[in-house]
């Protein structure tokens, strides 16, 4: 089984082309990456000049300081329902790309399959091609925002299936899979002995009352679930670069040998800011979550005086936007919007060919900001 007809129509060298380009206009609002647009909390800026000016030698081993992991294990038994074990679960990472990287090149190796509900960040692409891996798409659809259908998954499982991928909430679509589809896909994987690979970044950002399920938290997914998450989005710490896996113990030990070899341990800087993060104030993540809760409404209301069909944004940071009726590629339409509105938005095909009539836009922007994008976007799309 391949999958050719879905890889993205759109490159990386395409999409650093549009934010290039966006560069050329003083006025420009973007609403391209998904980077927040917060400044890292001083606390935690702060643990850090405290520990340089001391001169504190802290070695660190592969798998992260223990204060780190210790305090990583807190937070996924009081947030995700995780119980994990600091010393054996958890390996600290450079970031959530290296994670992604991680995880998939320790679990796959040639001509495994592994499930991957679409649309989808573009680096599970990446790193499952570096494997020597088969990416299967599972399909979903605007229309029934982009739920996954347990059993169009099971109808896709073959004997090389290895693993599936469960992003909730997902990037770009910002669909959370219900607890109840989470519980019976977690029945297939034990049913067809899957390694389940869960991408729970934007936990802490689930909107509308609705829940999010880590898959691991359930007593008979852990010990065959590797769960992925990071302090970038949740703290505002992206060029920290500072993530982490957690794990049974076996899978764990995989990961860490793995990490060994390709980087070693990460950044001691990254994880005493991680530390002062996760053991400090919670006020940052709050008004972060109001802030979004009113962006999200803000870029929803645009869009519907428009008239764009899309996915209800159930968490995350972005909406992903159909363009069919405009009948011109992704691409195309996220050069128009660029030149003529002065807003950058990227590209669905980069998330896949079958997704080249959508775009995506994050609500990372002050809402006075995403409100006029909207305007200029409506203004010009209504002529």
């Amino acid at each position: 089984m391949t999958n050719q007809n879905n890889l993205p129509k759109i490159t990386t060298s395409q999409l650093y082309a549009l934010n290039a380009k966006a560069k050329k206009y003083p006025d420009r609002i973007e609403l391209g990456r998904g980077d927040p647009d917060f400044d890292t909390p001083e606390y935690i800026i702060d643990s850090v000049k405290d520990f340089a000016s001391n001169h504190v030698i802290w070695d660190s081993p592969v798998e992260g300081i223990l204060p780190l992991r210790e305090a990583i294990a807190k937070r996924v038994r009081e947030i995700n329902h995780i119980d994990v074990n600091p010393e054996t679960d958890i390996v600290v990472t450079n970031g959530g790309q290296e994670a992604v990287f991680l995880m998939i090149n320790t679990v796959l190796t040639k001509d495994d399959e592994i499930l991957v509900p679409d649309p989808n960040y573009n680096s599970y692409r990446d790193s499952i091609k570096f494997s020597g891996a088969v990416r299967v798409s599972v399909p979903t659809k605007v229309e029934e925002n982009f739920r996954i259908d347990p059993e169009v998954v099971e109808n896709l499982i073959t004997d090389k299936t290895r693993a599936i991928l469960l992003v909730s909430p997902n990037n770009p679509a910002g669909a959370v899979i219900d607890p109840e589809v989470v519980k019976k896909l977690v029945k297939i994987a034990v049913d067809h002995d899957l390694i389940i690979i869960s991408d729970d970044i934007y936990d802490r950002f689930v909107y509308d009352g609705i829940q999010h399920l880590s898959p691991a938290s359930l007593k008979e997914a852990f010990d065959r679930t590797l769960t992925l998450n990071a302090a970038s989005k949740q703290f505002a710490m992206c060029g920290w670069r500072l993530g982490w896996i957690v794990g049974p113990k076996d899978l764990i030990a995989a990961v860490k040998n793995y990490k060994a070899i390709m980087t070693g341990p990460t950044t001691i800087i990254g994880q005493v800011g991680a530390l002062a993060a996760l053991t400090g104030k919670t006020q940052s993540i709050e008004k972060m979550y109001n802030t979004f809760v009113l962006r999200r409404r803000a870029v929803m209301d645009g869009l519907d005086r428009i008239g764009m069909e899309y996915g209800v944004p159930e968490g995350g940071q972005f909406v992903f936007v159909s363009i069919k009726k405009f009948k011109m590629t992704s691409y195309e339409f996220a050069q128009k919007v660029l030149e003529n509105c002065h807003v950058l938005v990227y590209p669905g095909g980069a998330y896949g060919a079958q997704f080249d009539d959508f775009i995506r836009i994050t609500f990372l922007q002050p809402e006075e900001k995403l409100t006029e994008a909207l305007k200029r976007m409506e203004s010009y799309l209504k002529k």
